[in-house]
């Protein structure tokens, strides 16, 4: 017969209970855990436990099935869009085109507007795959809110571990084009390692030189400059990436002294900060960066046609 509680076996010493847990599910909050354990049903090696208890190596950690299930966050709900763009399709693949100011994934299940919204409504056998959680059916990667372009997704656990495993390996390329601040005049290759700032977790900062540990995530950025508009003192440029961490490019950017333009939280300058061609469309508050190109580690490019501000005013 099935275990009615899911055991967990503590690996690192000096973790509070309620962080442990939300390592162990982070689709489920921190809060929600807290909220949990008043219930005095999670138990550390055999007794209730208290959110803010420090666990040691070795001890486990026993989670009611009923209550873990009740937890986890349900699919995201389906939601038609017809301006949902499919770039590819194939058996095992799914490549879509996420637009500027639209969330990759809801971050509750009753959350709706997200490109998974859209994509579960069309691809209803996505629910369930992956390891991200079932609020990211298939999702192999994630953009942010402002940035648009190719988004892929599994259609398959099989497919979504084979495709990941490239994904960690570095084997997968992810070609951007962007709008900077400011005049790049030559290639730059940017090859600093980034973690969350101190000061505000919504930020990544470069970090002084350092052995690679928890925390500290190794990332390469190339930039390669297209061309120079003096009417908004901007660049525009073609970005390279074989990592992946948050917010690598805007952080590199922004680390340079060309962060995006438009991306106020790296310091870019407001769009409203300089007279606006009125027949380009700058998407509102979000940040010029767009995902043109993913390539895969057997040769397959995906692409996705360049943004609206992209053809403004080009030569």
């Amino acid at each position: 017969m099935p275990s009615s509680v899911v055991s967990l076996i503590v690996a690192e010493a000096s973790l509070r209970l309620d962080h442990f847990l939300h390592c162990q599910y982070p689709e489920i909050s921190t809060n929600s855990w807290r909220r949990a354990l008043r219930q005095r049903k999670i138990l550390v090696d055999g007794r209730p436990a208290a959110k803010g208890v420090s666990l040691t190596a070795g001890q486990t950690v026993a989670i009611p099935k009923i209550l873990l299930l009740h937890l986890l966050p349900k699919a995201p709900l389906p939601e038609a869009a017809p301006e949902l763009e499919v770039l590819y399709q194939d058996d095992e693949l799914l490549a879509l085109n996420k637009p500027a100011g639209c969330h990759t994934h809801p971050l509750a299940a009753d959350e709706t507007g997200t490109l998974a919204n859209h994509l579960i409504a069309v691809f209803p056998e996505l629910a369930g795959v992956g390891d991200f959680g079932p609020l990211q059916p298939g999702l192999l990667h994630r953009l942010d809110f402002a940035t648009s372009g190719v988004v892929l997704a599994a259609r398959s656990d099989a497919a979504w571990s084979s495709l990941r495993e490239q994904f960690i390996r570095h084997l997968v390329s992810k070609e951007y084009l962007a709008e900077v601040k400011g005049r790049i005049e030559k290639d730059i290759v940017i090859d600093k390692a980034l973690t969350h700032a101190a000061s505000d977790r919504r930020r990544m900062v470069v970090t002084p030189p350092a052995p690679l540990c928890r925390g500290i995530y190794p990332a390469r950025t190339e930039v390669f400059p297209i061309s120079y508009s003096s009417f908004s003192a901007t660049t525009r440029v073609r970005l390279v990436m074989f990592s992946g961490v948050m917010h690598q490019l805007r952080a590199h950017l922004a680390d340079c002294g060309h962060p995006l333009y438009g991306d106020l939280l790296y310091g870019g300058r407001p769009f409203s900060d300089v007279t606006v061609d009125p027949d380009a469309d700058s998407g509102g508050s979000c940040f010029h960066l767009h995902c043109v190109q993913i390539t895969l580690a057997d040769g397959r490019k995906i692409s996705a046609p360049p943004p609206v501000w992209w053809g403004i005013g080009a030569g």
